[in-house]
């Protein structure tokens, strides 16, 4: 809350100050106020130099240097101010408040300090001191501050909230909510004491009291359409989806023009899949604030879900741009699914990281007097696999096995699940394969990192990175000695958050080794498989699914996000090179079918040539892939689990190796199977070859049977031995840090 304590305390120190001024200094003023301010400047620098000059005239000049972006011309002025006249109280405030707005808390603490000696019946003025102590880390001194003000004014409800705030930062979530609670009562017109009770309760795991005091809040402030925002953010973070899309649409049904309630609506509509209303809501947003941070991204990544490629080169453009000037809310996964550029990637993970506040993480430390202790080499080694996606989810999918395959003579195995509990098929297997299994939903990052603590923890490995319900400031909290990040997010941090890196040389080439800032973890190749995925047949035919009989079927069942122009581009020459060829993607709802058969026709190709897949169970999807004949990998956000998927329903997989870890995927894929030459060397050579298969039935046939082969004797899905090399791995880093080394890269043989 420091921004919030930078503007509670300019707003309690601005204003105008009274007193009579000379008549140079009065021209001056009249010249700031018409706009004229190098000139107003010049005039003011000559008042405040004359030997009669007044404190409003430093106060008006600093004022001036302030609006002509001269900050330390402005503190300069402020602080003649406090020299020449040390018994008025005016200049220490705003010297305060211009320090406070540039994060000098110590500076600012210091002139509020003075403004107190001169003014202690100026509640405001004692507010903005505490604030200032709070934000310089001088806790016990904040707390004085306030407890001090709420003395002096039982009535003044911003010293209970300063108190709370900072009773809250040391831990204190008892006392805070008390405070938070007498603030809320004199506060009546404020909606931030319950939002803060609603943020500890959240913190301290207190999930029912935190939704009955949302529930206060929407009581007491229906009628705010703020407050209904921010009910509607805290209650997505509660997992409350629903009722936080009815607390966004009421929102905006008291004001339309509530940007933040369109974002937010938008967003949670985009991770619903209801991508059409999802870019409703962004476009009204944009055309009401068209430079929101992180807006134009995430309204660009929305669109190619619906393959509404209009405004597809200039949201690129701006992306690229937005990169380049530093900007930090475009989300990781979007640079990495339209650009295949592990620098740029690198740096928007940068970027994401230190927006919140964790780009500096230390390497083997800790965040609190939780002590880690040193593990002794003679015990198991335990590991705590992090997620979310403890359910039925790609990433389980991929790696259940591997759980149940641990050896547990050497390796005692934990989840650490922070998605809710499901009655889910692939979350009761989960359940019964790890030793432990712990919920920790309603935890904070700092608790679930405490917990680790506890429990002793070897290492951590995240398994959702980046991608949706994502919480690094677990492992920026430091959760074990050694933190590593696998499978969920496919490339860098971008911060020191994480120890390694788990990858293969096909994934990371030695010329992009510089665009990730973990350690590398290398093991034989990347990807973990289970060899209990189903190979289901009950009869279908092609008829059943819309296919023809006679047509060679391409297919690509990727997220259609992945389908940018460019590969569209692709997919049609092959298209008009294999005329008996049809495609046949996924289907996400009727305005992205209508698109991509507008694509097609305008291509001049037949509506006809492309065939839509229902999003399906997954025996059933794993049935119908089995009804293609090639697989059309997308470049530069590669097949993953779905490359897997298709070759072990035997299905071929196409692919180009691009420069980064997402578009270098399926080659790893591919390679651990044995089917290097299903990697083509570029885009040309990937639609030469896909036209020769779809054409050439003897090449064809040569290429299925050399994946039967490959599924049934490469490594892909052979996982017992990738889990013995992952343990290789895992024992390896642990003991170079037992030899007292810092992470290094290693490779597993």
């Amino acid at each position: 809350m420091s921004s919030k304590g930078a503007r509670g305390a300019q707003r309690n120190v601005r204003g105008r100050v009274p007193g009579a001024l000379s008549t140079r200094a009065a021209r001056g003023g009249a010249l700031a106020q018409q706009g004229k301010l190098a000139e107003a400047r010049t005039v003011l620098d000559e008042a405040a130099r004359a030997g009669d000059a007044t404190v409003e005239v430093f106060v008006l000049l600093a004022s001036v240097r302030q609006r002509l972006g001269d900050a330390a011309g402005a503190a300069d002025a402020l602080h003649q101010a406090t020299q020449r006249f040390p018994d008025d109280w005016r200049p220490y405030t705003r010297l305060g408040a211009l320090l406070a707005e540039h994060l000098n808390w110590e500076g600012a603490a210091t002139c509020f300090a003075a403004a107190v000696q001169l003014r202690p019946d100026n509640a405001d003025i004692a507010f903005n001191l505490g604030t200032a102590l709070r934000e310089a880390g001088r806790h016990e001194e904040a707390i004085q501050a306030f407890e001090n003000l709420a003395t002096m004014n039982p009535a003044y409800g911003p010293a209970f909230l300063g108190l709370g705030l900072t009773y809250r930062l040391i831990g204190a979530a008892e006392a805070a909510l008390m405070a938070f609670d007498v603030a809320a009562d004199t506060m009546p017109e404020d909606a931030r004491p319950l939002g803060e009770a609603v943020r500890t309760r959240i913190d301290a795991g207190m999930r029912e009291e935190a939704l009955a005091t949302l529930g206060r809040m929407g009581t007491r402030f229906e009628r705010d359409a703020a407050v209904n925002t921010s009910r509607g953010v805290l209650l997505q973070e509660l997992g409350c989806a629903d009722e936080a899309f009815a607390a966004f649409t009421q929102a905006l049904d008291i004001d339309d023009r509530q940007v933040a309630a369109l974002n937010n609506r938008g967003s949670l509509l985009l991770l619903n899949r209801r991508f059409s209303e999802a870019i409703s809501d962004f476009d009204r947003a944009l055309a009401i604030e068209p430079d929101l941070e992180g807006l134009r991204s995430i309204r660009l990544y929305a669109a190619m879900h619906v393959f509404d490629w209009r405004q597809w080169d200039d949201g690129l453009h701006r992306l690229v741009q937005d990169l380049a000037d530093g900007r930090p809310r475009i989300q990781p996964l979007i640079v990495q699914t339209v650009l295949d550029d592990p620098a740029l990637q690198q740096r928007a993970s940068r970027l994401w990281m230190q927006a919140q506040g964790q780009g500096q993480g230390q390497r083997q430390g800790h965040s609190d007097d939780d002590s880690i202790e040193s593990p002794r080499s003679s015990r198991r080694l335990r590991i705590a696999y992090v997620s979310r996606d403890f359910r039925s989810h790609p990433v389980s999918y991929l790696m259940a096995e591997v759980i149940e395959l641990h050896d547990r003579e050497s390796f005692e195995v934990v989840a650490i699940n922070y998605g809710h509990a499901k009655d889910d098929t692939m979350q009761h297997r989960l359940r019964a394969a790890f030793d432990v299994f712990h919920d920790v939903a309603s935890y904070s990052d700092l608790e679930v990192a405490s917990l680790c603590r506890r429990l002793e923890v070897d290492i951590a490995i995240d398994l959702t990175g980046f991608t949706d319900g994502a919480r690094p400031g677990i492992f920026a909290a430091r959760a074990a000695p050694l933190q590593l990040l696998y499978l969920g997010f496919l490339g860098t941090s971008g911060s020191r958050a994480y120890d390694y890196l788990i990858a293969d040389k096909v994934l990371i080439p030695e010329e992009a080794r510089s665009f990730y800032d973990e350690r590398l973890l290398l093991l034989p190749w990347y990807q973990a498989n289970d060899r209990q995925r189903p190979v289901p047949a009950t009869g279908l035919t092609r008829d059943h699914v819309g296919l023809p009989q006679d047509a060679f079927v391409l297919c690509c069942f990727n997220n259609p996000c992945k389908i940018l122009p460019e590969q569209w581009e692709r997919w049609a020459a092959i298209l008009h090179g294999a005329p008996h060829a049809v495609l046949w993607v996924l289907e996400e709802d009727a305005v992205a079918a209508a698109n991509l058969r507008r694509h097609a026709m305008a291509s001049g190709l037949s509506a006809e040539r492309i065939v839509f897949a229902p999003r399906v169970a997954r025996d059933a999807y794993l049935e119908r892939l089995a009804f293609a004949d090639l697989f059309l990998d997308t470049l530069p956000y590669n097949a993953g689990t779905t490359a897997s998927d298709a070759l072990w329903m035997g299905v071929p997989v196409l692919t180009v190796a691009g420069k980064s870890f997402p578009a270098r995927m399926a080659a790893s894929v591919l390679s651990a199977i044995g089917c290097e030459h299903l990697i083509a060397a570029d885009p040309q050579a990937y639609v030469a070859k896909a036209i020769e298969l779809a054409r050439d039935a003897d090449a064809f046939a040569k290429v299925k049977e050399s994946v039967r082969k490959g599924r049934a004797a490469g490594r892909l899905f052979d996982a017992v031995a990738f889990t013995r090399h992952l343990e290789r791995g895992l024992k390896q880093v642990h003991a170079h840090r037992l030899a007292g080394h810092a992470p290094a890269d290693q490779i597993v043989e």
